[in-house]
């Protein structure tokens, strides 16, 4: 039997995929190992677990005057005093956010702002411990953010914003305006003289504001010794001037505070209180600045007006169209028989014991003028350099003739100028109480109205005496009245220097003595008087 011998190569494919196979696991681990570890090691982060808690303080009337801020660190790592760095961010309103930078250290009551941490015995904040941050800037109602920093690691440990719990929060006055009309969508400007309306949206995050309870106080009132010069209530009701009831703007208006004549012109710049408290007693006040310009419509004449920025340029003191008038002396000074000095004859002038000359007058200014006896009229000739002088007398009486005791000298001295006088009641002596007090008041709730018209009576050749009359012949003459004396405080009528009504500026020496000299350096600069001299050029008379 012949043996054949073959060689067997069946396992040598199967062996050599192996080894592929191995090969290939290797070298991808390989690769993977390598991409795996060019990953850069992750930082490791700082894990930090706050609580927070804000709490409104309050005074003993239930007013909110800050806030006290208190963390407590209930997780993760230490923070240490260097490096922790805590940002305390406010923003009230619209107003543009502030910023508060606190390093961590123990509590210090005695810094403006108080902080720091209250538990432990170092200023290292571990796990447990308190922090605390009091403000009486801040206020609960504000947008307040605490932000933990640790600047060694340039990493934010922890932020949040600051609320206080419910039930603790005093009620926010969102908004607050005033309204000249009322009639209208828009807001409108108040205009002195023609009433004016109050305004306030008023919310409670704990939804408990006393709808009752929310008032307004006008400022401008006080010392008037009014009802109007007390807080007065605000409604939501839907009854005029509120238009919607419950929607939680409050209104005050259409009342014997705020309707014309009212407001003063003077009261522009004033301050208007605001207070509201909720039903656990917790009150928020603020305020606004009422602002008040002068009357658009009326006076001039032509259905406008005449800015009263515009006095102090032609003078405070006016005549008004045909308020110029000539009596005689042997009358009485308030005699029906007068004539216009435009066009007179040298009889009238000169007649019946000589000319009286009448020139009412009113003050659209701010300040009370008291005239003395340099104030004059003076007549000038066209047609040569002479001219005739008239200076002002005092009225006594209107029973008896001008020349016989109707009229006296004007009170004061001549040539001593710290005799200030000015006629009123017991001055000059003798002269009838009733007798019309030679000062131009001021009206505060219309400057372009003006006061009360005082006539000035012109006549005595000489200053404080009732010597005789000019002696008028034909010309033609140009008529200038001076106007002299002293300027009381602003906006303080003659009632109130005499000390009736309301005294904002708390000024002294007021009473029915009041006498403008005295108060020429007075120590409070609101009620400083002044000098006053005012040049007024009339028309020209012709003497026939």
């Amino acid at each position: 039997m012949r043996t054949i011998l073959r060689e067997d190569e069946s396992g040598v494919s199967e062996v050599i995929g192996t080894i592929l196979i191995l090969a290939m696991t290797v070298v991808l681990f390989s690769v993977i190992i390598v991409w795996v570890s060019a990953i850069p090691t992750p930082a490791a982060q700082a894990r930090t677990d706050i609580q927070s808690v804000m709490t409104p303080i309050y005074n003993g009337l239930g007013v909110e005057i800050g806030v006290n801020i208190t963390l407590t660190h209930q997780g993760g790592e230490a923070m240490q005093p260097v490096p922790t760095i805590i940002y305390v961010t406010s923003q009230r309103g619209t107003s543009t956010p502030q910023t508060d930078i606190v390093i961590l250290h123990k509590f210090n009551g005695f810094l403006v702002t108080p902080s720091g941490l209250l538990d432990g015995t170092d200023s290292v904040w571990d796990i447990g411990e308190r922090w605390a941050y009091k403000s009486f800037s801040l206020r609960s109602s504000d947008q307040i953010t605490v932000i933990i920093v640790d600047s060694l690691k340039s990493v934010i440990l922890w932020t949040g914003p600051m609320n206080a719990p419910a039930g603790t929060r005093p009620p926010v006055f969102i908004d607050k305006w005033t309204d000249g009309i009322l009639t209208t969508e828009q807001i409108d400007p108040v205009q002195a003289t023609q009433g004016f309306y109050i305004f306030a949206k008023v919310t409670d995050p704990d939804n408990d504001l006393n709808v009752n309870s929310v008032y307004v106080t006008i400022t401008a009132w006080y010392g008037s010794g009014t009802a109007c010069a007390a807080p007065q209530q605000m409604i939501d009701n839907g009854v005029s001037p509120d238009r919607i009831a419950g929607d939680k703007i409050f209104s005050f208006g259409g009342n014997a505070c705020t309707k014309p004549p009212y407001p003063a012109l003077s009261w522009a710049g004033s301050i208007i209180l605001l207070n509201a408290t909720d039903l656990k007693g917790h009150q928020t006040t603020t305020r606004l600045v009422l602002g008040v310009i002068a009357p658009l419509t009326g006076g001039g004449g032509n259905g406008g007006t005449i800015p009263s920025q515009l006095w102090q340029y032609i003078g405070y003191v006016q005549i008004r169209t045909g308020e110029v008038w000539v009596s005689n002396l042997t009358a009485p000074y308030n005699s029906p028989s007068t004539y216009q000095p435009y066009r007179v004859t040298r009889a009238q002038l000169n007649g019946n014991g000589g000319a009286l000359f009448h020139y009412k007058m009113v003050n659209h200014g701010n300040t009370t003028i008291f005239i003395d006896g340099w104030s004059e009229a003076f007549f000038q000739n066209t047609q040569s350099a002479s001219g005739a002088v008239a200076f002002i007398v005092a009225p006594c009486s209107t029973a008896i003739a001008a020349n016989a005791g109707g009229v006296a000298p004007y009170p004061g001295t001549a040539g001593i100028i710290n005799d200030f006088q000015y006629a009123h009641t017991g001055l000059p002596a003798g002269c009838s109480v009733t007798s019309p007090i030679a000062v131009f008041d001021i009206n505060t709730f219309n400057q372009d109205t003006g006061g009360t018209p005082y006539v000035m009576l012109a006549y005595a050749k000489s200053p404080f005496s009732t010597g005789s009359a000019n002696v008028w012949g034909s010309a033609t003459f140009f008529m200038s009245i001076l106007v002299s004396g002293m300027a009381g405080p602003s906006n303080y009528t003659f009632a109130q220097l005499t000390g009736t009504g309301p005294n904002p500026n708390s000024c002294g020496g007021l009473g029915p003595g009041y006498n403008p000299f005295n108060h020429l350096i007075d120590p409070i600069v609101a009620c400083r008087t002044s000098w006053y001299a005012q040049v007024i050029p009339f028309i020209g008379m012709v003497v026939y």
